[in-house]
């Protein structure tokens, strides 16, 4: 019995090679923050390739991702399309034909979409486009765990569907054509799972960013599902009813975030004044906090969004909050070059987005398939969007102010966000993402702790958090973490011995 969350509710009951910033997220884009964070561990007996026995197990059980439980969905049955008949021959010869006379466009987009899962790939597309389009990374957070889930749900009905009709492969209806070497083959042809991603992608994030190019994103779902009938694994019909079946959970997914009506007014009640309390901060003085009204958006495994509030702060002003304002003087005073590194990279990227990039390395590093990759994006992305939202909360509980008001020469290294202080959100996301993480690569949980350590200890060191804030978002985080891996543990695509 799923008794977890609102959402959930009566719908269930040896080490890797150490890795840095800058190998998870490559050099390109890390380099420049990275900060040592000190030995942990042996590597594999193989290097550059993961040996570790639980995420083997992860990747080897014998249920088929068709039992996993479902995000959006009821069931993974909910939408099944109706059963194929035999393929046309124009279907035949339409696949014959594009492998026949591939171009380097066709052979290019087979490549970007099959060579690793294509969850990765959509991921990174729509975190350049909230990027691109200004969305806030509070909204990220919510977006994510929205496009996540949707991904994640598409795979698991595509599979349903396709244990249910076992419809054969193209290569076993035509012997001309031939599966492109390197790309994931073996299952049942109809329908087709990227194109189901695909499709639940490109809708999701068409209803999301109405200012994106018309067509963008429905655009890229038609080269990731044509890709897979010039790779020879996938008739036309196999990819339309995966296109269908996509955006149809998709609508799911913008029916959710049409209901968070996120953009609602806030009128300003219960901001309380005075000294101790939130104030605009420098340069730009913002006057309306950011997102007060987060706290009542969707949750997926919160019961409510104050479940694990902290205890308040100290008292203005008191001897607690003196030591406090103490310690944050004290770390920007002695803030080391290794520490304003880690400081920047923290701030210069969303969480999201980072923990996508942790993510997504130890994904690829240890070859999980697209069932599996798109069921860590969905939990990470889950842990994170509540995470958020428990942040937020106590932050409009409390409406703490940053240092920088009690202090307004502290020396900080980048502008105060426009919202109170106590907890940290960086500090809550973090390490909510690295409970989950952890719980799904054993192997590596020390460096994915020692990152989201990092995480909360970069606030004090830029000067924008007092030391109390980063501790509160350290537990906070953890115990929304703690949640999702619980879930994790009973959503059918975990042996019995790793509960």
């Amino acid at each position: 019995m799923k008794e977890i969350g609102p959402f959930a509710m009566n719908r269930l009951n040896a080490r890797s090679p150490r890795f840095s910033r800058r190998t998870l997220m490559g050099a390109g884009l890390t380099g420049a923050a990275l900060v040592p964070l000190g030995p942990v561990g042996r590597a594999s007996a193989t290097p550059g390739r993961a040996t570790g026995e639980p995420v083997a197990r992860m990747q080897e059980t014998t249920t088929s991702p068709a039992s996993w439980w479902t995000w959006l969905l009821t069931s993974a049955d909910e939408l099944r399309p109706a059963a194929p008949g035999a393929p046309a021959q124009q279907d035949i010869e339409e696949v014959v034909g594009l492998q026949a006379a591939p171009t380097d466009a066709a052979t290019a987009a087979v490549a970007r979409w099959g060579g690793r899962p294509a969850v990765l790939v959509w991921t990174e597309l729509a975190n350049a486009a909230y990027e691109e389009l200004g969305l806030s990374p509070i909204r990220e957070y919510r977006a994510n765990a929205l496009l996540q889930t949707a991904m994640y749900d598409a795979v698991v009905a595509a599979y349903d569907a396709q244990d249910a009709y076992d419809s054969p492969a193209p290569a076993t209806v035509d012997a001309r054509i031939k599966p492109i070497d390197g790309i994931a083959a073996g299952r049942p042809s109809f329908p087709s799972e990227h194109a189901a991603v695909a499709g639940a992608a490109a809708a999701f994030l068409t209803a999301l960013l109405p200012d994106a190019k018309a067509g963008r994103f429905d655009d890229l779902a038609d080269e990731a599902a044509t890709s897979r009938l010039q790779a020879g694994l996938n008739f036309r019909r196999d990819t339309d009813a995966g296109l269908a079946l996509g955006r149809a959970i998709g609508a799911r997914a913008i029916a959710i975030a049409e209901d968070d009506a996120p953009a609602s007014a806030w009128d300003g009640s219960g901001r309380p004044t005075g000294d101790g309390y939130w104030e605009p901060t420098p340069p730009a003085f913002v006057e309306q906090p950011q997102e007060p009204l987060a706290p009542t958006w969707h949750r997926w495994v919160l019961t409510s969004a104050d479940q694990y509030r902290p205890a308040p702060p100290p008292a203005f002003a008191s001897q607690g909050w003196n030591s406090q304002l103490a310690a944050v003087r004290e770390a920007v005073a002695r803030r080391t070059f290794a520490q304003a590194r880690a400081a920047n990279f923290w701030q210069n990227s969303p969480a999201t987005m980072t923990w996508d990039g942790f993510a997504a390395d130890l994904i690829v590093r240890w070859g999980l398939d697209l069932p599996r990759a798109a069921r860590v994006l969905a939990l990470t992305g889950v842990a994170i969007a509540d995470a958020e939202i428990a942040a937020w909360d106590a932050k409009y509980a409390y409406w703490t102010a940053r240092p920088i008001t009690a202090d307004p020469d502290l020396d900080v290294l980048f502008p105060t966000p426009p919202f109170p202080s106590f907890p940290s959100a960086h500090s809550t996301v973090s390490n909510a993402a690295a409970v989950v993480l952890a719980h799904l690569f054993p192997q590596d949980a020390d460096d994915l702790f020692a990152l989201a350590a990092e995480a909360a200890a970069s606030r004090a060191w830029a000067g924008i958090h007092f030391p109390i804030d980063n501790d509160a978002g350290q537990a906070l985080g953890r115990n929304v973490g703690y949640l999702v891996t619980a879930l994790a543990r009973i959503d059918g695509a975990e042996d019995a011995g790793a509960a």
